[in-house]
């Protein structure tokens, strides 16, 4: 038999890697397997809250390499775009990051620590045996234990032959794009400030923010009817130049979009996380906000949190038994960040416009996943 490593965690992403460096660092064997997934993280720019880099684990200096640059407003655009109103943190209200900066910082930190990265041309099969778990496909791999942080909880529950009472697939779709802003373009009215846009379909929220020089727009829905998010994106930015919001001159043709669907509020309803010595985490265990789809922040938590109670597993009498406590440490730390508000915010958004004091409160329950 080859070499048994303590821990195998299924994706290579931000969420994969700082469950990796957090296990290597406490001094297990861990590979991180690198599959073609459905994509269900935002792969270009983010934002995230002040929390995210307050997650235990995490390596020193990564708010700095992984680019991140902090905002301290959260502007508010009626559907129109002839109102406003702003929220003013007194601190860091969150960060923005190109992700997959974050997720470089995070595999370079996981590296130096020992982890190993093995790419799959296609995702292994999967074998949970009493004693180790065993994934198949190109090459073998043993391990342990296993960890998923990509790809999405109704695939991962149909590898794992997991109960479920039924598949549970959020409609949450999110598309993005990104344009570098004109050279001497002036965007002191664009830096430093969320901008969430109230959509003339209930079921959207439109938003952009502005990092590294480039301008990132996005458009959120929890609708199930299937829509066409590249003419609301590009209405979108008509009419945010045509009301002097964004530059009047942008280079489309420099531009990148991307679609992908965040698995939003998916973890309160899966049955379990856990299965035989495998644990659930990142998007695959359904860790994204409920109310906007970000998942960076969650699907890291999760991730690491996941990574203790497999250090724990490693070296307990009874691995699967102390598996069994991971679900009762995510529902503590991320249960209230994961529930969605009883209103819906998209239908609260009208409402602030004249009554300045729900800025606070819209806020929290946008960012941070607050109670209203």
């Amino acid at each position: 038999m080859g070499q048994v490593y303590d821990v195998a965690i299924l994706g290579a992403n931000a969420p994969g890697y700082a469950a990796a460096h957090r296990l290597a660092r406490k001094g297990a064997e861990v590979i991180v397997i690198k599959t073609p997934d459905e994509a269900a993280d935002c792969p270009l720019a983010d934002w995230a809250g002040p929390e995210l880099f307050k997650i235990p684990g995490l390596p020193r200096g990564v708010v700095k390499a992984s680019g991140a640059e902090h905002f301290s407003q959260v502007h508010y655009h009626n559907a129109s775009l002839q109102r406003k109103a702003t929220f003013k943190s007194r601190g860091i209200a969150g960060y923005f990051l190109p992700a997959q900066r974050l997720g470089k910082t995070l595999r370079e930190a996981a590296h130096k620590a020992g982890v190993k990265t093995r790419t799959a041309p296609s995702a292994p099969s999967i074998e949970l045996r009493e004693d180790s778990v065993q994934l198949a496909g190109d090459s073998r791999v043993t391990s342990r234990l296993l960890i998923i942080a990509s790809g999405r909880p109704e695939q991962a529950i149909r590898d794992l032959a997991m109960p479920a009472r039924a598949l549970i697939i959020s409609p949450f779709t999110s598309a993005c794009f990104e344009v570098p802003l004109p050279p001497r373009e002036d965007a002191r009215d664009l830096t430093g400030a969320l901008h969430v846009i109230e959509m003339t379909e209930s079921s959207e929220l439109g938003m952009f923010f502005v990092v590294d020089s480039v301008l990132h727009l996005r458009v959120i829905s929890s609708s199930s009817a299937s829509g066409a998010r590249v003419a609301e994106l590009s209405t979108m930015i008509a009419k945010l130049q045509e009301a002097g919001i964004v530059p009047p001159e942008l280079p489309l043709a420099e531009g990148k979009g991307a679609a992908w669907r965040p698995p939003a509020g998916v973890a309160l309803e899966l049955e379990t996380h856990t299965a035989k010595r495998c644990l659930l985490a990142g998007t695959a265990g359904g860790f994204a906000a409920a109310v906007t789809g970000q998942t960076l922040t969650v699907s890291i938590k999760s991730a690491t949190l996941a990574a203790d109670v497999a250090y724990q597993a490693l070296n307990s009498n009874d691995p699967q038994e102390t598996l069994m406590a991971y679900e009762q440490s995510w529902r503590d730390q991320l249960g209230p960040s994961l529930q969605p508000p009883k209103t819906d915010i998209k239908m609260l958004l009208p409402l602030i416009f004249a009554n300045e004091r729900a800025i606070g409160r819209l806020t929290g329950a946008l960012l941070y996943g607050e109670r209203l």
